[in-house]
């Protein structure tokens, strides 16, 4: 069986195909035989992505690992009084993410509903003689193979993979502003408890992910949390051309109006609209722009979700 990275390795290669099938199509509408190289790949594709599916559903949960460090985390035991605001803080904080990569800017008593169901974190176990706390949540594949929680833990590894706080200020956009303040309060926890801290999580790729939170790196990333400021959102709306595609949550569009570029991110929840769309294409979209402002050096940085995308 091969590795689910080489699946998805081969489905990108696949979509790129498509892609490159589909701009010919539109020089020439009428080419039969390229309609059904496309739906030939299509159908491989799905093939692929049962593939993933199963994969997945043998994974059965994700394990995420936090081992703590400091004074007050040896000899195998932990007050009690910490462990609920360590363990819960960093779980709410993957769930908004989660939140965030499947519904968008969506919330409502249904949706985290749905969400704490389909994820369903908890506290898997304390390590015997040790200060690791094992954290777990359900894979639950969708239909075309994609784990919301995976997709969480590897954008939150992205995010903590930042090495300053400029590069901090950029990856929030993997999180979601919102789950900003929740990464902020696990922090907090860490800081006044004066512990360090290795998270890891073994990716289905069979890639350790890892980050050791130094006490100058958890400082970095509360200093930095705690120096921005979330303008609240505005809708916009824009006729754009598509100019690339992925299925990791971004497209990028050209502005048609005034020829201006920008990537939108988009949640799982409609993937299945952005599976139909092509490069080229001209379409009306509905988007949230939300505005992150350092406070301390009045740098703007603009987060750009998608709301709805219509063709022409």
């Amino acid at each position: 069986m091969a590795t689910v990275n080489n699946l998805r390795d081969n489905i990108a290669y696949l979509q790129s195909q498509i892609e490159e099938l589909n701009l010919v199509l539109l020089s020439e509408p009428e080419n039969f035989a390229i309609k059904i190289q496309i739906e030939n790949y299509k159908s491989e594709i799905e093939n692929l992505q049962g593939y993933i599916y199963h994969e997945n559903l043998k994974r059965n949960k994700e394990i995420i690992a936090l081992r703590l460090i400091g004074n007050i985390a040896k000899d195998g035991t932990f007050p009690l009084g910490s462990v609920g605001g360590i363990t819960d803080s960093f779980s709410n904080a993957i769930y908004k993410t989660s939140q965030f990569l499947q519904y968008g800017k969506k919330g409502g008593k249904k949706i985290e509903s749905l969400l704490k169901n389909n994820l369903d974190i908890r506290l898997e176990g304390l390590g015997v003689g040790s200060t690791i706390f094992y954290i777990s949540a359900k894979t639950s594949p969708d239909i075309f193979g994609n784990s919301i929680i995976q997709n969480s833990l590897e954008n939150t590894f992205e995010l903590f993979s930042s090495n300053n706080e400029s590069e901090l200020i950029d990856n929030i956009e993997k999180v979601g502003t919102r789950s900003s303040k929740y990464f902020s309060d696990f922090l907090e926890e860490l800081i006044q408890d004066n512990l360090e801290v290795e998270i890891s999580w073994e990716s289905p790729t069979y890639e350790t992910k890892k980050w050791f939170g130094t006490t100058e790196k958890i400082s970095m990333f509360y200093n930095t949390f705690k120096s921005i400021e979330i303008l609240d959102p505005e809708t916009m709306s824009f006729e754009v051309e598509i100019i690339t595609l992925s299925l990791k949550n971004k497209i990028e569009v050209i502005d048609t109006s005034n020829n201006h570029s920008f990537g939108v991110k988009y949640p799982n929840s409609i993937i299945a609209v952005i599976k139909e769309l092509h490069v080229g294409e001209i379409c009306d979209i509905i988007i949230s722009k939300t505005t992150i402002v350092n406070t301390l050096s009045q740098k703007e940085k603009f987060e750009y979700n998608l709301v709805e995308i219509t063709k022409k």
